[in-house]
């Protein structure tokens, strides 16, 4: 009877571990749950007998022994139901430190795989091997994918990684214009005659800057979609404040009304002045900085040399380079950035006072980005391969405090044919041009005003010849600025008083225009 008992729960374990389904760690809690409520017989003379397991020989058996485990004569469902719980918990546990090192060797080998070259398609595996030597483990972590993190400012969308060695800033900018009668800046009394009335997108265009491998490493390109050409592709190693390289396509630092982005102007467009005189986006290096910053004596410096032919043209027409240099003296302590309206407020005066000076030997007397950036001024046509040499300099000044923002420039420029004589009288041409303009946010003065609307007036002349007589232009301009967001936002309504003279004619005639335009970055 004892052993046929025996036998049977021997029996109903086994049958009970090989149908739980689960884990294996599950159908042993079963086979000890059947065991256990059944882990005791009567003998023959109707004592209880105690059984045993033996995990040697995997039998139930009713004498003690070495390793053998007494089952509990007395269980109850409760306490089984517990340690059952307690048991799946540790197997929980187990999976998923199981789950975690499984994910850990999978990180490895992708490591280890980034560490070792593929050979291309085209070339032998024993070549590539040779050519490419083993990285070590310090390296293929570098190598490795950067956590990346995102921002937005009015500058544009910023990716950079957690270390700060990479970052990409996008941006788009757009500018939807009205004008009427006419955009562009009469240089003739025909001129003044256009009735040309428009909706335009003046400037469509995306920017890319950034720096890559070391937070020093600049880079920046802006392409224009509404006039198709690469405006800017350049390189700045700005590894010191007070030294920095920038090598590309760019603007020359030479004069606020320029290099000043045109969505961050105070009026719809620059001056009249602007397309006589300014030396543009050049191809070349430049070298820049701030020195002594803070004290009376703060300077800012720029210095370069370029191909003197604007980014129209890949190579030189001769061996004439150009050199330009500006010197800016923030006599305040604090340097200006090329912004124009005081939308930051300064609560003390900052000011600035800057010299330039520029000489060019080329076809050219004029710049203006574009496909063909080469141009020729007024009276004037495209010369021949170094035959015209440009002398040129510029004063400008700048005030900004509480609200208000003042700035003037004055420019000179000599034009030198050296294909005509020397005592030609029209050998030698110079210019002279000006404009004085300032802005103000009236809230500052009346706080019933909307803190987001500036008022500015212009003015401006340039002389095409000084010489010559009655052959000056003008230009008298106010503006209203409503900034929904500063200068990433805002909606400028301008109005210009221009007027032309004639110098063979004597006489001077003018004509008024209107523009509107939203200007927005994103």
């Amino acid at each position: 009877m004892m052993n046929y008992t025996i036998k049977l729960i021997a029996h109903c374990c086994a049958k009970h571990a090989t149908t739980a389904t689960g884990s294996v760690l599950q159908g042993i809690l079963f086979s000890l749950a059947c065991c256990m409520h059944t882990s005791y017989v009567l003998a023959d003379d109707g004592h209880n007998v105690a059984l045993y397991y033996d995990p040697d020989s995997r039998q139930i058996v009713t004498e003690p022994g070495h390793n053998r485990i007494r089952l509990n004569t007395s269980p109850s469902l409760e306490s089984l139901e517990r340690k059952k719980q307690e048991l799946l918990t540790i197997e929980n546990r187990l999976d998923a430190k199981l789950k975690a090192l499984d994910e850990k060797l999978q990180r490895l080998e992708q490591l280890e795989s980034t560490a070792v070259t593929a050979p291309p398609v085209d070339m032998p595996a024993a070549q590539t091997q040779k050519a490419e030597p083993p990285i070590s483990s310090t390296t293929a972590q570098s190598a490795s994918k950067r956590p990346v993190s995102a921002s937005y400012s009015d500058r544009g969308l910023m990716f950079s990684t957690e270390d700060g060695n990479f970052a990409l800033r996008v941006q788009n900018r757009l500018q939807f214009r009205y004008v009427n009668p006419f955009d562009t800046d009469p240089r003739s009394l025909q001129d003044l005659q256009r009735d040309q009335a428009a909706f335009m997108v003046r400037r469509a265009r995306f920017r890319l800057n950034g720096h890559a491998f070391r937070p020093w490493l600049g880079y920046t390109m802006q392409y224009d979609w509404s006039q198709p050409v690469l405006r800017d592709f350049y390189l700045d190693i700005a590894r010191f404040p007070w030294a920095q390289l920038r090598i590309g396509r760019g603007k020359v630092i030479w004069n606020d009304e320029r290099v000043t982005s045109s969505g961050r102007q105070q009026f719809a467009n620059r001056s009249i002045v602007n397309d006589i005189f300014t030396v543009d986006r050049q191809q070349g290096l430049q070298l820049l900085g701030r020195v002594f910053p803070g004290r009376w004596y703060d300077f800012n410096y720029a210095a370069g040399v370029f191909t003197g032919l604007g980014v129209g043209e890949r190579s030189n027409d001769d061996n004439n380079l150009m050199y330009a240099g500006r010197l800016q003296w923030n006599f305040l302590g604090e340097a200006l950035d090329f912004s124009q309206s005081d939308l930051e407020f300064h609560e003390k005066p900052a000011a600035s006072l800057a010299f330039a000076a520029a000489t060019n030997r080329s076809k050219c007397t004029a710049f203006e980005t574009d496909k063909t950036s080469c141009r020729a001024l007024p009276g004037f046509g495209i010369g021949q391969a170094g035959q015209f040499r440009i002398n040129q300099a510029m004063q400008e000044f700048r005030l900004k405090w509480r609200g208000f923002s003042l700035q003037n420039e004055l420019h000179w420029k000599q034009v030198i044919d050296t294909l005509k004589a020397s005592d030609d009288p029209i050998k030698s041409t110079h210019l002279l041009g000006a404009y004085v303009q300032a802005g103000y946010f009236p809230h500052y003065s009346i706080p019933a005003v909307p803190k987001q609307l500036e008022l500015a007036l212009r003015y401006a002349f340039v002389d095409p010849d000084i010489e010559r007589p009655k052959d000056q232009q003008r230009e008298i301009s106010a503006a209203i600025n409503w900034f929904f967001s500063g200068h990433a936002n805002k909606l400028t309504l301008d109005f210009s008083h221009l007027s032309v003279e004639d110098p063979l004619l004597l006489i001077e005639q003018s004509e008024q225009r209107v523009r509107l335009q939203w200007d927005i970055s994103f």
